[in-house]
């Protein structure tokens, strides 16, 4: 690891108190569960095509629901999209001094989330008749996204450290994708309709509470290397590196006089 200069000391790593951290827990709890329900209210109105196309548990295009991947699709969007932008927006309330160019940070979550759904579409159509198939398609749809947007949130607030706060989200996201394969696992004997509210509210839950808990844990960490005189994953700009090789030159200039 390299030792803390000059320029980095202007720019430490996130730190994240304890009480922090639990606040961005919970406020990724309350923001999963607000589109959980929203997702409950939406089964509950249409889930009779899910629960008919999961109890058949056919395989051929005909006897699907065409509708039903496109339907999953724009679900995932819009769930995550919605739960995306609260994030931010509630990051922007509390944590203002980090999280502070609102403006930039939707035009790129809108942007991520748009191209996410353009790359998924093909994938929801190709297994359009696997209905179980296209629930854990929609699970890693959600999370996926959010550990995307968590990213990208971390990356504009501070991109000297990218690379360390891409770490923490990965954890979290990695944490998140394991919980909800193994709940898929163990609910292979389950009722239909038990299985799909489960693998609908259960996504958004676990990404928006796991992911920050993951991001946060790094941040804590990591600030501790930082405190004891290491930054290994500060990543300079080109003007920050240029202003290091000049002040480089002009020490050796001066030692070169004396």
């Amino acid at each position: 690891m390299t030792n803390l200069n000059s320029t980095a000391d202007f720019n430490p790593p996130s730190n994240l108190s304890g009480r922090q951290l639990v606040a961005k827990v919970l406020m990724g709890l309350v923001i999963g569960g607000i589109i959980a329900a929203l997702l409950f209210i939406v089964v509950s109105f249409i889930g009779s095509m899910f629960t008919t196309a999961l109890g058949a548990q056919t395989t051929e295009l005909s006897s699907a629901n065409p509708l039903l991947p496109l339907i999953l699709l724009f679900i995932g969007f819009i769930s995550t999209f919605i739960g995306n932008i609260a994030v931010a927006g509630v990051y922007s309330l509390f944590y203002s001094r980090k999280y502070h160019d609102v403006t930039k940070m939707f035009g790129l979550l809108f942007l991520t989330n748009g191209i996410l759904f353009f790359i998924l579409a093909p994938v929801y159509i190709l297994f359009g008749s696997q209905i179980e198939t296209l629930f854990v398609i929609l699970g890693f749809h959600v999370i996926f996204s959010v550990f995307a947007s968590a990213a990208q949130l971390e990356f504009t607030s501070n991109p000297n450290y990218a690379g360390s706060s891409l770490m923490g989200n990965v954890l979290g996201f990695a944490f998140a994708l394991l919980i909800y394969g193994l709940i898929y696992k163990l609910t292979g004997w389950s009722a239909p309709q038990q299985k799909i509210y489960l693998f609908m509210i259960l996504p958004p839950v676990l990404a928006y509470t796991l992911i920050p808990f993951g991001s946060g844990i790094r941040e804590k960490i990591y600030y501790k290397f930082y405190e004891l005189g290491n930054n290994g994953f500060y990543i300079p700009s080109v003007g920050e590196r240029e202003e290091e090789m000049e002040e480089d030159d002009a020490t050796e200039q001066e030692v070169n006089v004396e």
